[in-house]
């Protein structure tokens, strides 16, 4: 090991990754969940949903990741009055818990960062869902309302789960997308590892050493993350490789 990379460096980095893990993690399910939302939104028959699905989806997609959490960490505590911004943004009874709880310094600027990631990602996962969606033959859901299920019903037990395989391999894209957009939030001052290695860079000036580093770090992410998803995406197909064959 180098005489550079200390144990407190060491430990700073790996606090770093577990950050970056966990922000993964949460918006995965959360922008998973707000996608999955906006695209039967927009498949809605009611004209006022699918015009809101459709307005979210136009504005988060489009406008950068980066801007949306630099606007959410920063512009948005700027509407409360100077007096009171601090009592509801950073100093009560919820934010200290949530920084006792996370051990971050300022969690509201955690909580922005998911939100902004959960929205644009979301917006993503929207459109990609929305085609898996209309991927599926209208053969099968005629044939559920044959059986006597209704419009919801058959959407729910036909549509969405045989969209959702279809769709999965652009949903695992887009949340691999997401896992390294996650390197942006360090804009926001929240510790993720690709903030601790750029503190790292300002103690050592190792910048090769340690971009290259940061580098194989998220590519070892990266990977997991993918290997994992692909299992999922088995085992949503596991049983169906007829129907595999044909939709595909």
């Amino acid at each position: 090991m180098p005489d550079w990379l200390t144990p407190e460096l060491t430990g700073e980095i790996a606090r770093g990754v577990v950050v970056t893990v966990a922000l993964t993690l949460i918006t995965t399910v959360s922008s998973f969940c707000v996608g999955l939302v906006a695209a039967l939104g927009r498949r809605s028959g009611r004209r006022w949903t699918a015009r809101a699905a459709g307005t979210f989806v136009e504005i988060f997609r489009n406008v950068p990741a980066l801007i949306l959490l630099i606007f959410l960490a920063f512009a948005v505590p700027n509407i409360v009055p100077q007096s009171s911004r601090p009592k509801v943004f950073f100093r009560n009874a919820f934010w200290d818990f949530l920084g006792d709880l996370t051990t971050l310094p300022l969690p509201y600027y955690a909580v922005a960062a998911i939100v902004a990631l959960s929205c644009n990602t979301g917006a993503h996962l929207a459109e990609v869902l929305r085609s898996g969606f209309d991927a599926v033959p209208q053969s099968r859901i005629d044939a559920a309302r044959s059986l006597g299920a209704s419009v919801r019903a058959a959407s729910l037990s036909v549509m969405v789960p045989d969209g959702l395989r279809i769709a999965f391999p652009g949903v695992i894209n887009r949340l691999i997308h997401n896992l390294k957009n996650t390197a942006l939030v360090g804009f926001v001052a929240v510790p993720d590892a690709f903030q601790e290695i750029q503190g790292a860079i300002t103690k050592t000036f190792q910048a090769s050493q340690l971009l290259i580093a940061a580098a194989l770090l998220y590519l070892v992410l990266a990977t997991v993350f993918e290997f994992v998803l692909g299992r999922i995406e088995a085992a949503l197909w596991r049983g169906r490789p007829i129907d595999r064959t044909i939709d595909v």
